[in-house]
């Protein structure tokens, strides 16, 4: 019985590590409300295949998502941002660009400033 009940608890032990570790690369935090998420990353601006601007927010866990300029605080839209959003993804919207889902920015936490649009840079 005391073999048994080891290989039960490491068993147990292996399972709860592999659930630990797949939770922390799955994506992003959980934001306060469902369906959001709380995203660490930088805002680029990238130009489309027809030359249209796009923006793109890349997370520090790597995913990207797509921001739609009337989805977002106008001053989060500088290239090189780096921010802390909650965001939610977008139902009911297509992808102009085809960066990553289209997600909403519900609240801004902290901006740190990158290259404004216009710049050149």
């Amino acid at each position: 019985m005391t073999d048994v009940a080891r290989r039960v608890r490491a068993s147990c032990a292996v399972t709860l590590v592999l659930v630990a570790l797949a939770a922390c690369n799955s994506g992003e935090e959980k934001g306060p409300k469902p369906d959001e998420l709380i995203v660490r990353g930088t805002v680029h601006m990238v130009t489309g295949a027809d030359s249209s601007t796009c923006w793109k927010f890349s997370s520090t866990k790597g995913k990207d998502y797509e921001l739609q300029p009337a989805q977002v605080p106008n001053d989060l839209l500088v290239d090189n941002a780096t921010a802390k959003l909650i965001i939610k993804p977008l139902t009911g919207g297509g992808s102009f660009c085809k960066l990553g889902p289209v997600v909403t920015v519900d609240s801004v936490d902290s901006v740190s400033a990158g290259a404004a649009a216009g710049s050149g840079t």
